[in-house]
């Protein structure tokens, strides 16, 4: 349950963040790079960075939900002490479910939206790129295809996918979603590692 709980990227997510700043540095111009202020995403964030020339600038409307009492524990441990909460989440019909303590999704979506009209507003006419969670994104896409708030699977996307909104002055749609063609390519070759003495 990694909402807020501050976790490092993987092996696996640190290829993911290098191979989608490659595909990234291929595309049109940026103006901004923003990042959600949790460390999973300032990592990966990191390499798009450097690709595209620009700063890291964080936004904390960018996090993940939080979860409250259960953010960061293991999935098994809360299905054995939340059993009736863990069946509600899954029926996907409460848009003011929460986990004890922690944020609703009608909250999550209004954070969602609230984020997404200051940063087009501070950059009207222009790519921002956003380094965000499944949360948020689920969120976005949820809201532009008209489904509940409560409909957090719906639009779930892979780690280290690429996602494209256009949200503009009487134009906020869709333009891809979940794109993962820059994942296939192998990771860089690394040198191999000295083996230890003995």
């Amino acid at each position: 349950m990694s909402g807020w709980t501050d976790t490092p990227l993987s092996d696996d997510g640190r290829r993911e963040a290098f191979l989608a700043a490659e595909a990234l540095r291929r595309e049109p111009a940026f103006a901004a790079v923003y990042a959600s202020p949790l460390v999973r995403a300032v990592d990966t964030a990191a390499p798009i960075c450097a690709a595209l020339g620009l700063p890291l600038r964080i936004e904390r409307g960018l996090r993940e939900i939080f979860c409250g009492a259960v953010d960061g524990r293991s999935v098994e441990e809360v299905r054995a002490r939340h059993p009736e909460t863990w069946s509600r989440n899954l029926e996907e019909r409460h848009e003011d479910f929460r986990w004890p303590e922690g944020e609703s999704y009608r909250e999550l979506r209004a954070r969602c939206l609230r984020t997404l009209r200051a940063l087009a507003a501070r950059h009207p006419g222009q790519r921002v790129l956003l380094v965000t969670h499944a949360g948020f994104i689920s969120q976005a896409f949820g809201w532009l295809a008209g489904l509940s708030c409560a409909r957090w699977s719906s639009y779930r996307p892979a780690n280290g996918s690429i996602s494209r909104l256009l949200w503009g002055p009487g134009e906020r749609r869709a333009a891809g979603f979940d794109e993962r063609a820059h994942l296939a390519i192998p990771a860089p070759p690394r040198p191999t590692p000295p083996l230890p003495a003995g």
